[in-house]
């Protein structure tokens, strides 16, 4: 049975939330566009799947994605969500995220992420760094 776009939608950010990111990396098209809103465009799989092994997701944080707003125009999907990154030292960064995602063939092609950086940046800064 094929799946509607909102159902991918809800599949991948399921995945995030369960930290299955291989999962995840799997729903996206070979070559897929990932604009994380405003940093530069990276496409591929491969890169994406890089970008956020280096910050550590699945690591050094993990992530609770939680959708509050989910519609779809044809196979374009638009989530409203609050991002909740835990960090492996207890800390906590919540970051409200307004998202799109294009579905083609049961993948997703376009990958768009819209949120405050400075708002981030302000709470990655607040984590206590690890103890010795």
């Amino acid at each position: 049975m094929t799946q509607t776009p909102i159902g991918i939608a809800t599949t991948f950010f399921g995945h995030w939330s369960a930290n299955r990111l291989d999962a995840a990396f799997a729903m996206l098209a070979e070559d897929v566009l990932y604009d994380n809103v405003p940093f530069p465009d990276i496409t591929g799989r491969e890169a994406v799947r890089k970008f956020h092994t280096e910050f550590g997701l699945g690591g050094v944080f993990t992530v609770d994605w939680q959708v509050t707003h989910i519609a779809a125009a044809g196979n374009v999907v638009l989530n409203e969500r609050v991002d909740y990154f835990h960090h492996c030292d207890g800390g906590r960064i919540v970051l409200p995220v307004m998202g799109t995602l294009t579905i083609e063939n049961g993948l997703i092609t376009v990958w768009r992420d819209y949120f405050d950086p400075a708002d981030f940046d302000r709470q990655l800064a607040g984590l206590s760094p690890a103890q010795p």
